[in-house]
């Protein structure tokens, strides 16, 4: 599986899975909504080594989405998709890419969004 077969499975399990905000994709143009709640996926690539039994690479990285909803709305729908989000990788195994446990990180406020990430850890094999 190549970087961008991985990329491919990730975006497309997301994308098959989420239909309730805008999603920002990488290096795609967004235009930020105004007073809506969007998401944005980062794909953080992480280390690579060899197997010990096998001698095939490992690679790693994290999966990270940030969840946004306008300021002062409350804190449960964002708390809802941060939890559809992580149900939707938490330890499943897809297109050769296998997720470890998510984990949901409050990150806070600014002038215009309350901002909650969900990570999740990854390895795929080459």
């Amino acid at each position: 599986m190549s970087f961008v077969d991985e990329r491919l499975a990730i975006e497309d399990r997301l994308q098959e899975f989420w239909n309730y905000t805008d999603i920002a994709w990488a290096n795609v143009d967004f235009d930020v909504p105004n007073n809506n709640d969007w998401i944005k996926l980062n794909i953080l690539n992480g280390n690579s080594n060899y197997r010990a039994i096998d001698n095939k690479k490992r690679h790693t990285g994290v999966i990270s989405v940030q969840v946004f909803s306008p300021v002062n709305t409350g804190t449960n729908k964002v708390r809802e998709y941060s939890d559809t989000i992580a149900s939707i990788f938490d330890s499943k195994t897809f297109s050769g890419v296998v997720c470890g446990v998510a984990s949901i990180v409050t990150i806070g406020a600014d002038d215009r969004f309350y901002q909650v990430n969900v990570t999740i850890p990854y390895w795929r094999d080459e």
